[in-house]
């Protein structure tokens, strides 16, 4: 589990993941708080949108 900070992607890249962290899974290394600060619901809810859904989601979280 990382800050969400940490695995924000930005239009001046990122500096490299912390070890271990799933790059097409950045949203699984996120504490349950800010999961849900960021995406206000919780994991278990994102994880049934539609996989188009969620990466919308994720692109505007900036975790894509």
């Amino acid at each position: 589990i990382y800050p969400y900070e940490m695995l924000m992607v930005t239009n001046r890249g990122r500096v490299k993941l912390p070890p271990g962290v799933d790059r097409t899974r950045l949203e699984r290394h996120l504490s349950p708080e800010d999961f849900l600060r960021v995406f206000e619901m919780p994991p278990e809810e994102f994880s049934k949108l539609a996989l188009w859904k969620r990466n919308e989601l994720k692109k505007k979280a900036f975790l894509f």
